[in-house]
């Protein structure tokens, strides 16, 4: 503000701002040297626990990554053949709440007072979900304190109260989790690693079909083929080595066609939408995030025509939103 009042020279303030940066940056470096020295940055070393690897039995070790902390397995640094990359994605504590009986109703109360302080420093602990039997409380000095405490219990997600899920590939539990992209359930079968999004509505998403090779399709930015997915947007077109390849597209309603044995049933009448327009447009299938039903409409050159397909009461309806244009005027519009 002072700069902008024309009080102080920005060049002084830069200078002042740089002669305190540096020295500190000097000494977070060892002094210069590039290398890590006593009194430098202090080193990002995990903490022991004796919670046990899912995957191989050993301990568990605390640590904290650039999306935050995680538990990974300590047979991380060992030598490739004995070596263990296991890891437990951590819930933070706040999304995380006890089961209450229906008489409890001081239990939310009880919760937020009972945040711990570490045995070892007295610091307050953070605490982190890992799954519906374990709350993890970690000092909040962590690494250079490494005092935690394992709490055990019955825990559930905040805001969830619905079913607990089958795995519709492997008939095993479904739990929900927390990822970057929002709540999710996801399979506890390591082998299977199915997963399935937690809807706005508190609903799960409904089960997504396995992917159709198309290795008749190729893809046109890459040397690869395609894969017929099904996502949160319904079916669309992602390269097969995904995501070394990350090209992807809506698929034509012909496209869809050459595949319609393999569709899973509830796709089955994506193959019986109209493959063209009456002026003989390719068929384009897309989804509408407001309605949340899949369609087909066709294109010139990437513009719409107007002309539409939905389904509707077990057939397909075509609809004309605008006027075609005339005749003349669509030759004119090529010359130019």
């Amino acid at each position: 503000d002072e700069v902008a009042e024309g009080l102080r020279n920005w060049q002084d303030v830069l200078n002042e701002f740089y002669k305190d940066f540096v020295s500190k940056l000097d000494a977070a470096q060892g002094e210069g040297t590039g290398k890590q020295a006593v009194g430098g940055m202090r080193a990002n070393l995990p903490t022991d626990t004796d919670i046990e690897c899912p995957t191989c039995g050993r301990p568990m070790q605390i640590r904290t990554g650039s999306t935050g902390v995680f538990l990974g397995c300590s047979g991380y640094g060992l030598p490739p053949k004995e070596r263990c990359t296991a890891t437990m994605n951590l819930l933070p504590g706040e999304e995380a709440e006890a089961v209450k009986a229906d008489d409890d109703d001081e239990a939310e109360t009880n919760e937020l007072r009972s945040k711990k302080r570490c045995q070892k420093c007295g610091t307050a602990m953070e605490n982190y979900l890992i799954d519906e039997k374990r709350k993890l409380h970690i000092c909040g000095n962590n690494p250079d304190c490494d005092g935690y405490v394992v709490e055990k219990g019955e825990f559930r997600i905040k805001g969830y109260d619905g079913p607990v899920l089958e795995c519709e590939k492997c008939a095993n539990e479904m739990q929900l989790r927390t990822g970057r992209f929002g709540k999710f359930f996801k399979c506890t079968n390591d082998e299977c690693g199915n997963t399935r999004k937690l809807l706005k509505s508190g609903e799960p998403a409904p089960p997504r079909a396995d992917p159709i090779p198309m290795p008749h399709l190729q893809c046109q930015k890459v040397d690869d083929h395609y894969l017929l997915r099904d996502g949160a947007s319904g079916l669309f077109l992602a390269a097969s080595k995904f995501p070394k390849n990350r090209e992807t597209r809506p698929p034509l309603i012909e496209e869809i066609q050459s595949v319609a044995k393999q569709l899973d049933p509830k796709h089955a009448y994506l193959a019986e939408a109209p493959a063209e327009d009456p002026d003989g447009n390719k068929g384009v299938l897309r989804y509408s995030r407001k309605a949340k039903e899949q369609y087909v409409m066709s294109e010139i050159d990437g513009k719409a025509t107007g002309w539409m397909a939905f389904y509707r009461d077990g057939k397909w309806v075509e609809e004309q939103t605008k006027k075609k244009a005339p005749a003349k005027k669509k030759a004119a519009a090529k010359k130019k």
